[in-house]
């Protein structure tokens, strides 16, 4: 809330100080990029470099190429090279920030130590998978995580656990579409635990709900008959035996079963036989447990195997043939040991305390010490998967604290470059306009001054005129008068030759002298005032370059044609041109670094030609600004139509060329 409301103050402020909109769009633009380039760090997105792009290609090309070779590693059961391999893609995914991958190395990584025996591993590597998958919100892949983990609670007997993690794989799986088997997974699950609890009623409605979603399943599939067995263990752990021995004929009726699933059918067919016995039949009750030992020994199934030894041991022991209920409880103990089958193993102890009376204290020890184990085991799994659970959470929330601290801190950071920005382009704008206020009234009083300057010379041309038309007028009425008066005496007196004649005619002569004289004062009197008037314009301009040259040290040389009026030009011509070279000197002081200033003025029949140039350093007019003195040499020019040409290089100075065409109302060429 703090660092958006200091960037609408710091836009309002730009707003308000800065004449550039351009500025006040840049601004805004880097504002924009910086809160998306915060927002990009929560999904992870930072605009890349062409090269960047392309390297972040190959690496995650590596990266899926490394994943495969782990995959395929793990197929093969070649676990030293799966194990390295999986290692490095964890690793590069980290560094790749790539979570997707992250995830399944984990996922890929549980399973692996599931398979060999490692359960507290198994779930603490399939809980950060869970985890990143939660996070990218890959539901799909986050039920399928959360239906393992329910399996390992529950072969820990962490069965509310399992029961907590099959809920929240539903829920992850239903958010999706296309996931009936992954459900069925997660009801199947629910129904075990919760049978394990005792709440076979439960069990029963969550295996049924699994039945629901195996018919939705496309694929062709036995899965029903997997979950009617279960259904039928239910009712038997419930000891509804009449319901349970309903389920399994069901599924034995199923056609071609022993074919297809044999393991599966010797299975069923020691689930009806047991449930029969227990129920109080025993009509064919060993010919069927005897035949479903006979099909399992011939697929080699040692776990069904230590099943169906015991289960005739038990038979056998009810019938009191102690030698057989021995034979087959010895069998069963074997096959439970190669199986790894502790909880078989527990029942096979207790059964042979009352099958072998002579040894019930060393098969009673051995239950007892097989019993605290296996307790010790589970809790201390169950203790081991509370601990990963807290942790993991721990290291969550403190992930979550980390990054709110580096967000703030990013804001903090953020603001303070960005308050910095402000004031220094503020007070940047601030001096610029100053800067550009002082050079406006400049411009506005050396406007002033100049045209009181040429207010004065046009008063001094009036002058003049007025002089002139003085002289004209004594040249008129005194010395043309005077000799029309001598031309009439000498018209009449020019016949006679006495000496009155003669006296006159020297008083005449004397006259004509006396008129000489005074056409010589007034010739010479003209003389001087067209001297002064051809020096008027080209003297304020010699008087600019002088001025300059003495302010700056910089040597001026101005060339112009002496047989040219150019007091006769235009008064908007002479103003702006002298303001345009005024420019120009005043830009070569600033910035050329120049020696000398060059400033030559022709005139042709058509054109007025000015070329203003120095020798100073020059810049690169691609990459210049035009600035406010070149607009006003552009702004002037164009008043009186005239064409500019500005070139310059770098280290060999500037030139000005400006041609304005004549007319003749522009000047009068003598």
């Amino acid at each position: 809330m703090y660092i958006s409301r200091l960037f609408l103050y710091l836009v309002f402020m730009l707003k308000h100080f800065s004449t550039h909109k351009i500025l006040v769009k840049v601004f805004i633009l880097i504002m924009v990029s910086l809160f998306s380039c915060n927002n990009k760090d929560k999904n992870s997105a930072k605009t890349k470099s062409p090269n960047n792009t392309v390297q972040d290609k190959k690496d995650s090309l590596q990266l899926k190429q490394l994943y495969d070779l782990s995959l395929a590693y793990n197929k093969q059961r070649d676990s030293t090279k799966f194990r390295d391999t999986n290692k490095r893609v964890i690793k590069l995914s980290i560094e790749l920030k790539d979570s997707t991958i992250l995830a399944s190395a984990y996922r890929d990584l549980g399973f692996w130590f599931d398979g060999n025996n490692k359960v507290d591993s198994s779930y603490y590597n399939l809980l950060n998978a869970q985890q990143i998958y939660n996070k990218i919100n890959d539901k799909e892949n986050e039920g399928r995580v959360w239906n393992y983990i329910a399996y390992l609670q529950s072969t820990v007997k962490d069965y509310r656990g399992s029961e907590i993690s099959a809920i929240n794989a539903l829920k992850a799986l239903k958010a999706i579409k296309n996931q009936e088997i992954r459900i069925y997974d997660a009801y199947n699950i629910l129904g075990s635990s919760t049978n394990a609890l005792n709440e076979h009623n439960r069990a029963i409605e969550y295996y049924n709900k699994a039945l629901a979603y195996q018919k939705k399943i496309k694929k062709s599939n036995i899965y029903n008959l997997y979950t009617l067995n279960n259904i039928g263990n239910a009712y038997s752990d419930k000891k509804d035996y009449k319901a349970a021995i309903k389920y399994y004929t069901q599924i034995l009726n199923t056609d071609s079963l022993l074919i297809k699933e044999p393991r599966f059918y010797a299975k069923l067919l020691d689930n009806l036989a047991y449930t029969q016995f227990k129920k109080g039949d025993t009509l064919n009750i060993e010919k069927q447990l005897l035949k479903s030992l006979h099909l399992r020994d011939s697929l080699k199934d040692r776990s069904g195997l230590s099943i169906s030894h015991y289960n005739l041991a038990e038979f056998y022991l009810q019938k009191k043939d102690t030698t057989k209920a021995l034979y087959n409880a010895k069998k069963s103990e074997q096959y439970s040991l190669q199986s790894k089958n502790n909880k078989r193993l527990l029942q096979i102890y207790n059964l042979l305390t009352t099958v072998d009376s002579k040894n019930a204290s060393h098969y009673a020890h051995k239950y007892i010490v097989l019993n605290d184990s296996l307790i010790a085991e589970e809790r201390n799994l169950q203790e081991k998967f509370t601990r990963i659970q807290y942790e993991t959470d721990e290291v969550l929330e403190q992930k979550e604290i980390l990054e709110k601290q580096k967000q703030l801190l990013i804001f903090l950071v953020i603001g303070a470059l960005l308050l910095a920005f402000a004031i220094f382009v503020i007070g940047n704008q601030y001096l610029k306009n100053q800067k550009l206020k002082f050079e406006q009234e400049q411009q506005v009083t050396n406007l002033e001054t100049f045209n009181l300057m040429l207010a004065q010379k046009g008063k001094l041309v009036q002058v003049r005129q007025e002089e002139q038309q003085r002289i004209s007028q004594e040249l008129h009425d005194g010395v043309l008068g005077s000799l029309t008066g001598i031309g009439l005496i000498l018209k009449a007196i020019n016949n006679k030759a006495d000496e009155k004649a003669i006296n006159e005619r020297l008083d005449l002569i004397k006259q004509l002298q006396e008129t000489a004289e005074e056409i010589r004062t007034i010739s010479h009197t003209l003389s001087a005032s067209s001297s002064t008037k051809i020096q008027n314009f080209t003297n304020s301009i010699s008087e600019l370059l002088a001025n300059t040259s003495k302010a700056t040290n910089i040597k001026t040389d101005f060339t112009y044609d002496d047989n040219i009026d150019w007091d006769h030009l235009n008064a908007d011509i002479k103003i702006n041109l002298y303001r345009i070279i005024q420019e120009g000197i005043q830009n070569c002081v600033k910035y050329s670094k120049a020696k000398n200033i060059f400033l030559d003025l022709s005139m042709d029949e058509s054109n007025l030609s000015v070329i203003l140039s120095d020798n100073g350093v020059g810049f690169n007019l691609q990459k210049k600004k035009r600035g406010i003195g070149l607009k006003n040499i552009y702004s002037r020019s164009k008043k009186i139509n005239a064409d500019v040409k500005i070139t310059s290089e770098i280290g060999n100075g500037t030139k000005i060329n400006i041609t304005i065409p004549l007319s003749e109302n522009n000047t009068t060429i003598i």
